[in-house]
Parts: structure tokens; sequence; C-alpha cells
């Protein structure tokens, strides 16, 4: 199994960027794997049901549990494939990351593995709020751009700490097909 994992905040291109790059790699996209396991038929209703509830859920470490589920049964179902993820660990850590649950995410690197590369695409403020609202003016994510720097550092300070091949990709003024080139530069060793 070879995972590319692609982290950042809403309206950074993950979804698009991550369409593209296993399309160029002919590799497998997983998007939202929990579904399979809320879902019997892989869509979205029940998932987004309980993944709301979960995220109102202020215990972190309930929280973090619950998306490394997700990670486990990512690895358990794909072991055999080679796979582009819309997110991993690095999101997981950055929202439910605390002091008092470093443990989850040490167990979890610990019997998964992490990542042949994690991207962690990046985005300026303006930039944003530009693509969150033209997706939806009301869009419930518009709050979130004002802690994008803070998770972003916690991305890089988790891949720092546990030693994860990563890269950061600006898509401010990058097309999606230019940060795929960027990408497969760097798993080409071209970068």
């Amino acid at each position: 199994m070879t995972h590319i994992s692609i982290e950042g905040m809403d309206g950074v291109g993950k979804t698009t960027v991550c369409r593209l790059l296993a399309k160029r790699l002919r590799y497998e996209f997983v998007d939202k794997n929990l579904r399979f396991l809320f879902d019997e038929n892989g869509d979205y209703e029940s998932y987004v049901r309980i993944r709301d509830r979960v995220n109102a859920n202020c215990d972190r470490l309930f929280t973090a549990w619950f998306y490394g589920l997700g990670s486990m049964h990512l690895y358990a179902t794909c072991k055999d494939r080679n796979i582009v993820t819309d997110r991993h660990f690095l999101s997981n850590y950055a929202w439910s990351g605390t002091e008092d649950n470093t443990e989850v995410y040490d167990l979890l690197v610990k019997k998964l593995g992490f990542p042949a590369l994690t991207v962690i695409l990046y985005a300026d403020e303006k930039t944003l709020f530009a693509r969150l609202r033209s997706r939806d003016e009301h869009d419930g994510d518009l709050d979130k751009v004002k802690s994008a720097k803070e998770k972003y550092e916690k991305m890089v300070f988790f891949c720092e700490k546990y030693g994860m091949p990563y890269m950061v990709i600006d898509t401010s003024r990058l097309m999606p097909a230019e940060v795929v080139e960027l990408i497969v530069k760097r798993i080409e060793g071209r970068a």
C-alpha cells in the first residue's frame, strides 16, 4: 500500500487536488472513509449526522479516537491498494489534538505508521474566504478561517514530531493542476 494524504483547511483545494492526483498516479481516491462504516451504500447521510454530533462534543479525547477510528478503518480496508486521501492524521490532530490526548496519536502512528507523503495545502486568509464564499455565502467553515494559522502550525508540528515525510504548498495563486505537478515532482524525486 502506498498512501498519499492531502491535508489543509476547507477551501484550499484538497478534494480537487486529490481527484487529479489519484488519476495522474492511477491511485484510488478515498474520501470520508468512515462513511462506509455508517452508511450501507457509502452515501453521506448517516456519516454527516454522526460526524456533526461528534464534532459538537467538547471532549477532544473522544473526537481524537473517533477520527482515529477512521484512520484504522482506512488502513484495514485499503491495505492492498494505492490511495490518495482527503485528510488523515493531521486534520484530526489540528482540530482534536491536546496535551491531554497525545497518547492517542502516539498509538495511531505506532500501530498504523504514516503516509508515504503528506501534503499540507495552504492558502492565505483572503483566498480562503473568497473560495468558501463562492461555494456558499453562509458557509459554516468561514469562521474556521480565523484559526487557519494555528491549525497549520499544529499540522507541521505533527509531521516534525513523528518524522513524517511532508511538503507544504501555498495554493493561493496556483491552479489545481500546478499543485498536482509539484506533488508528482516530489514523489518522483525531482523537487
